[in-house]
């Protein structure tokens, strides 16, 4: 289908409340997705929860729940959070869902038949937390480098996947941009990977009891992370739904650093051995750390998304978590900044400045602007402005689009203090005309470029223009209904 976008986030252990990490993804498709459905493109967005796997099947245990019981109330934590954030995506998969497992058993029956599997012994080290066999050259210190634990040794009966088989096309994709992998430095990162040899990898366990049962020989189960990649293809009805037919491949997979083989290599490879198209585009985003330190129970330091919701509101959450640091890169998020960063960019500039010019507008002239040209200052810096924010949108550079509107709102703010429209009112000037029309034809930019970061914001100040050009912000006592978005917070 032509004009369409398929974007996804990746699906989430199904082993605790979601925190800001998981928060991040999916508000970052989300905003992406309402940006692409503003230029008119058929949308179908999906997030979900993995809710196979040992790790699963062992918090369950410590939970006293079987595991189906468990998953159904991490599941429900996970929706409440997306619900309050305002994500709206399509389908929320789950993959002890019977479609997710008819799809998925339709993939390995795929597999089966190309003889890409065969049987064999798989003896090394194997990282519980994060599903992972590792190597010795994997680790740091001894420990899984994402969880800093030490990982057991096991020693199994697996089916294999021909992965080496398919590493010089995977290769050649990524090089020739057919398969895109973003930012640079994790597209090198799996190059570096195929390059320095990565062993076939095991699309099975044999001691795992929690998961989807491998159809070809019974004691064993298909391998977790094999069976989680392919929620992509089942969301959408995965192989004959015409969802399916209309929206694969995928145009954006948006994940995160610690997931890249597995995405940009494992499940290309998959892809390609059962004959379907490979993802356009594979958006990596960086770690972040919290006050310095990886989030952690143990610090104390993991930052739940429903608490931010509670004390700034929806959208300014949302601003919050995107604004901090370009996402293709590392950074850091320090807490205690949270109320300052809002006070200053939300409160004090985008809130500060839509008041200004309304109430100026309001009493000014009523609400009623008489038609004229604008300054043509403010145009070239519009369409600066809106060329930088549109190609940094397309490249899915959100924090770069942020900054884009913000330079142009002091640009406005400076505009203001230099135009003085409140001299100019009093002297009975004729220019204030110009200079209201533009600042409110400003204003109305901002809005529409700040749509898919605080939907709900941008929707009560459209509402707003609307009721003051038809004159309708009079109160019974005859006051004037002021336009107070991000009020004002204590700071920390």
């Amino acid at each position: 289908m032509k004009n369409k976008f398929y974007l996804t986030t990746p699906i989430y252990y199904a082993i605790s409340k979601p925190h800001i990490g998981h928060a991040f993804a999916t508000l970052y498709a989300d905003i992406i997705a309402r940006y692409q459905k503003l230029q008119n493109r058929k949308v179908f967005f999906t997030a979900g929860a993995d809710e196979h796997g040992s790790i699963v099947e062992k918090k369950a245990r410590q939970a006293n729940k079987n595991p189906q019981e468990f998953v159904d109330e991490i599941a429900l934590l996970y929706l409440k959070a997306w619900r309050a954030l305002e994500i709206q995506y399509d389908v929320f998969i789950r993959t002890t869902s019977k479609q997710h497992k008819k799809g998925v058993l339709n993939f390995i029956e795929q597999l089966y038949r190309t003889n890409d599997i065969y049987p064999g012994l798989y003896e090394g080290l194997y990282c519980i937390n994060c599903e992972n066999f590792l190597t010795e050259k994997e680790l740091v210190n001894g420990l899984c480098p994402d969880h800093l634990k030490p990982p057991q040794k096991i020693k199994e009966k697996n089916y294999f996947f021909r992965l080496q088989k398919y590493l010089p096309l995977i290769k050649e994709k990524i090089l020739n941009q057919e398969l895109k992998i973003i930012p640079k430095s994790r597209r090198n990162e799996i190059l570096n990977i195929i390059e320095n040899g990565i062993p076939d990898f095991s699309i099975s366990r044999e001691k795992v009891k929690w998961g989807i049962p491998f159809p070809y020989i019974d004691g064993q189960t298909i391998y977790v992370w094999v069976e989680a990649l392919i929620n992509y293809l089942t969301a959408l009805g995965f192989p004959n739904n015409k969802r399916f037919k209309e929206f694969w491949p995928s145009d954006l997979h948006i994940i995160g650093a610690d997931i890249n083989k597995f995405h940009s290599i494992f499940w290309p490879a998959l892809l390609l051995s059962i004959g379907t198209a490979l993802p356009k585009t594979i958006f990596v985003h960086g770690f972040f750390t919290i006050n310095g330190q990886k989030m952690s129970k143990t610090l104390g330091n993991i930052i739940d998304p429903m608490t931010l919701v509670s004390k700034f509101g929806a959208d300014a959450t949302r601003y919050l978590l995107v604004s901090q640091f370009p996402a293709s890169e590392h950074g850091d998020i320090k807490e205690s900044d949270f109320s300052l960063k809002y006070n200053t960019d939300l409160a004090n500039g985008i809130g500060n400045l839509l008041e200004r010019i309304t109430t100026m507008i309001i009493d000014y002239k009523n609400g009623f602007l008489k038609k004229t040209n604008f300054d043509k200052n403010i145009i070239d810096s519009v369409q600066k402005t809106e060329k930088d924010y549109f190609k940094h949108m397309e490249n899915y550079e959100l924090f770069y689009s942020l900054q884009d509107v913000f330079l142009f709102i002091k640009t406005l703010d400076q505009y203001i203090e230099l135009q003085k429209p409140w001299v100019l009112n009093k002297n009975q000037d004729t220019r204030i005309d110009k200079v209201l029309a533009t600042l409110l034809w400003g204003a109305e930019k901002i809005i529409s470029w700040l749509e898919p970061f605080i939907p709900s914001k941008t929707l009560i100040v459209k509402n707003y223009l609307f009721k003051m050009k038809k004159g309708k912000l009079k109160l019974s006592d005859g006051k004037r209904v002021r336009l107070n978005l991000f009020p004002r917070i204590k700071e920390e």
